[in-house]
């Protein structure tokens, strides 16, 4: 690291015309999905105005700048996929309309993503993930931007971990009184020991199984019988080597989007109506026709303000910053129950995150600015913590 890099001072600049670092795509099963986020998100980022600096993760989990007129298209992205290890890792990869340039990273230095090829800096001031799933919204990233020492947009490290990891969160929502679907826990070696009797004992049927650490309804299937169970299982450990069983919560599917640090507030109420029992990845991103989206929810002025109120006291018991979206059940009794919370929600066309500030009077423009400004205030309240004893 050269002598500059250390003692140099970073100049400050206004929030808008910074250079915004949208990154996408990832390792994990979502990586569709992210990169749709980001196509969504660019353009609005432009109109703020931003200078988008286009980082795409590939499914190795290596980084990309992306040089194109219009956002690449899926195809031309897929190729930064198929480089072999025989490849110039260090070369910039042309395919269609997109030149992809390695990136290297330099912790510690004034400049710390540069270009392989040849060392040029990439100058970001911030950055704007919106990689889901494992290796994106589970503090992964996060911790990263903190050791390139750039503000980021979305929940911090701890956050971003504990709502990921859905058997952690209930611990800490069980302490603090929040309820939750009753569950069970089991790990890959201990695949082989569970025992259908004792869970339908305890938690009745049906039940859902899901990997304890993905998103978008990834690996989860609804059980009702002792084979359908172990296809659950078997779906399930495909993906995370930590699963849950739920009991089944009779009610009304709703969700609440959060926006804020210390005084977070919360949007209005929507309601999901799937087609197929549960609201599955199909469902959300591939059958056009596997859910309806209802905002506002069909749920009471005092229900909606409940749900609210216990949106906002799960954000908080999570140590959120920036954005999440909380998910509920509405029971018939009126009991409210957390199903999860999603630190990093999409922002696809359809994605209940945006639609739902849409509907409570912030568009996106606006919604965009907010978390970009929210990024920009925890960096400044980070740094004036002392660092030297």
């Amino acid at each position: 690291m050269l002598a500059r890099d250390r003692i140099r001072e970073r100049p400050q600049k206004g929030l808008y015309m910074q250079n915004v670092g949208l990154v996408f795509g990832g390792k994990s099963a979502e990586h569709e999905i992210s990169i749709i986020s980001a196509r969504n998100i660019d353009p609005i980022l432009k109109q703020i105005p931003m200078n988008v600096v286009r980082i795409y993760l590939n499914r190795r989990g290596a980084f990309f700048l992306i040089e194109s007129r219009d956002f690449p298209g899926a195809e031309d992205l897929e190729k930064l996929n198929e480089l072999s290890e025989s490849s110039d890792a260090t070369a910039a990869v042309k395919s269609g309309a997109l030149l992809g340039h390695p990136l290297s990273l330099h912790p510690g230095s004034f400049n710390p993503v540069r270009k392989t090829e040849n060392g040029e800096a990439v100058d970001i001031d911030i950055f704007f993930p919106i990689v889901h799933g494992t290796g994106g919204e589970d503090g992964i990233l996060q911790g990263l931007f903190h050791t390139l020492d750039r503000p980021f947009v979305g929940c911090d490290v701890f956050a971003s971990s504990l709502g990921m990891d859905k058997s952690a969160m209930k611990i800490h929502l069980k302490e603090a009184g929040i309820p939750s679907a009753r569950h069970m826990t089991f790990f890959d070696h201990q695949r082989s020991s569970i025992d259908f009797e004792e869970v339908k004992s305890k938690l009745g049927l049906p039940v859902f199984l899901k990997p304890a650490r993905q998103g978008s309804s990834v690996g989860v299937s609804r059980a009702t019988d002792q084979s359908s169970f172990q296809a659950a299982c078997d779906m399930a450990f495909r993906f995370d080597n930590c699963i849950l069983v739920e009991e089944q919560i009779q009610g009304k599917e709703i969700e609440c989007a959060v926006l804020g640090n210390e005084i977070p507030r919360a949007s209005i109420i929507g309601q999901i109506l799937p087609k197929d029992g549960f609201y599955s990845y199909e469902s959300k991103y591939i059958d056009a026709d596997g859910a309806k989206l209802l905002i506002p929810a069909d749920i009471s002025a005092e229900e909606s303000a409940r749900v609210q109120k216990l949106a906002l006291e799960t954000y908080v018991t999570l140590s959120c910053e920036g954005l999440a979206r909380v998910d509920c059940f509405l029971t018939e009794k009126g009991e409210i129950y957390i199903n999860e919370i999603n630190t990093l929600p999409g922002f696809t066309n359809i994605s209940m995150y945006p639609t739902l500030w849409e509907k409570t009077g912030l568009g996106r423009p606006d919604l965009l600015k907010a978390l970009l400004d929210l990024a920009l205030q925890r960096k400044k309240r980070q740094d004036a913590l002392e660092t030297r004893h």
